[in-house]
């Protein structure tokens, strides 16, 4: 081979390396890479999955990361927590009527409203839930004054179940999270205390079971005995619909996308091989000026070659994997894609799909009732007793349970103050309103009701009371929201 040729050869592929650096920096501006592969891959999730009680971590973490950045699954976890209303009232039990002392009685019940009104219990709980259905169980410890209160969440890396009390559960803290004493100092006498032990032996008070009346410890899964986030298995869905969103991002621009060609010329009279025009510095000042002013949905290839044009565009049936892959989601979490989804949505097929996810939360609102209990056990004073009973009312619910409530009232059942509950009202509120209301302000004489269906004659155009979007159906759904019944 001649030195022209080695030259030529040098030159051609030196030419070709260059135009294919090209060419990858413009393609790299095309794609878009997964936000959700950051922290954990879709083979180490399954991994997880197939052995949870040896990666509780790693699913704690994925479920806090997902919830930050997955649209799908912060929805989901906010669908649960914030679906119950935290109505109670409170009830007297073990009570022999004919020993009643009446002072005695009536000031016990007081403290145990004001009590339970200081604790704040609807927005307390729920902030609970919303940890605990990401995580599956939280930690809790109490901080409560004479009129303010609030529960500090404890990292649950460094907490877990260690008994039960009064079917609650207590847990133990693992000390090895304080680095130094000016750390425990930020926390109540008792961490300090036990953190004294912990220093002296590391190896024996390491993990110390803290006392419950300072405590809240709340699982979903109770049928566990280790913790498991109660939606880890959307987790392998929400990475499809992640997928399929960023192949759709790809396939809507590779529609619109179009290749420019440029050839370089060569020297076809004389025959020789490689025997460009043009320098390949030239070649390349020319390719990059022409490559700025083109949007970017425009590519441009340089060679001394002829290029076929390739269209990139899909079928007009292109199938939408994204929907699939969130109908998909919505199955692996039980609960119905209308919730999330208006599209073809009626009130009938809501409210009846919305009745399972309750049972779930129902379960969730005993486990409460049972810890609020056991704290005025060990709070209480005196010889009456009371305990604390959470309605059954969810925001989809509340006005099915509201007239079920009013109907029993109408017959004389003791249910005014669950009534009460169900319109926002807590037990401390009753009282207080009741008597500014009546005593104070003497409302009932002063304000004239409204009229209405009841005091209207047929004659005034009163008729029968329309129904509510749950006793009718899907059919008569349709049948008023096409104002079908109106006659000209």
């Amino acid at each position: 081979m001649t030195e022209s040729q080695e030259n030529q050869n040098f030159t051609s592929v030196n030419f070709a390396a260059q135009l294919s650096k090209l060419i990858l920096n413009d393609l790299n501006n095309t794609t878009n890479k997964s936000s959700l592969t950051i922290k954990y891959t879709k083979e180490q999730i399954m991994n997880f999955l197939d052995n949870p009680r040896n990666s509780q971590k790693q699913l704690r973490d994925l479920s806090e990361y997902l919830y930050m950045v997955s649209s799908n699954y912060k929805r989901l976890i906010q669908y649960f927590s914030g679906m119950l209303r935290f109505d109670y009232i409170v009830e007297p039990y073990n009570l022999d009527i004919t020993k009643v002392k009446k002072e005695a009685y009536s000031k016990q019940y007081f403290e145990t409203i004001h009590q339970l009104e200081t604790m704040n219990l609807p927005h307390e709980f729920t902030k609970i839930l919303k940890h605990a259905f990401r995580d599956d169980v939280f930690y809790g410890y109490e901080y409560s004054e004479d009129e303010s209160y609030f529960i500090q969440r404890l990292d649950p890396n460094y907490c877990k179940i260690s008994s039960i009390e009064d079917g609650v559960y207590n847990y133990a803290f693992d000390f090895s999270f304080f680095k130094n004493i000016a750390e425990v100092k930020k926390y109540p006498l008792e961490f300090q205390s036990k953190y004294a032990l912990y220093k002296k032996d590391a190896s024996k008070f390491r993990w110390q079971e803290l006392e419950s009346k300072n405590t809240i410890c709340f699982k979903v899964n109770e049928e566990l005995d280790f913790p498991l986030p109660p939606f880890t298995q959307v987790f392998e869905a929400i990475y499809d619909i992640d997928e399929n969103k960023r192949m759709r991002r790809i396939k809507t621009k590779m529609d619109n996308y179009m290749i420019l060609t440029q050839r370089i010329p060569i020297d076809e009279k004389k025959g020789e091989a490689n025997k460009f025009l043009i320098d390949l510095d030239t070649a390349i000042a020319f390719h990059n000026k022409a490559s700025e002013a083109l949007p970017d949905e425009v590519a441009l290839v340089t060679s001394p070659m002829p290029i076929d044009a390739i269209k990139l565009e899909r079928k007009n049936d292109d199938y939408d994997n994204v929907a699939e892959a969130e109908r998909n989601y919505y199955n692996a979490a039980g609960v119905s894609q209308l919730l999330f989804n208006g599209a073809n949505a009626t009130s009938t097929s809501l409210s009846k799909s919305v009745v399972t996810d309750e049972q779930i939360v129902f379960m969730c609102l005993q486990q409460f009732e049972r810890w609020v209990n056991r704290k005025l056990k060990q709070t209480g004073k005196g010889k009456y007793k009371f305990r604390v009973k959470f309605l059954e009312t969810t925001r989809f619910n509340v006005n099915e349970v509201r007239d079920s409530f009013l109907k029993a009232a109408q017959y004389g059942m003791p249910v005014k103050s669950a009534l009460a509950a169900t319109l926002g009202l807590t037990p401390s509120n009753l009282v207080s309103m009741a008597y500014l209301e009546n005593e104070l302000l003497g409302l009932p004489d002063k304000l004239i009701p409204l009229s209405s269906a009841h005091t209207l004659s047929g004659k005034d155009g009163a008729g029968a009371p329309m129904k509510s979007d749950d006793e009718i159906s899907e059919s008569g759904e349709k049948t008023r929201e096409s104002d079908g019944n109106i006659r000209e």
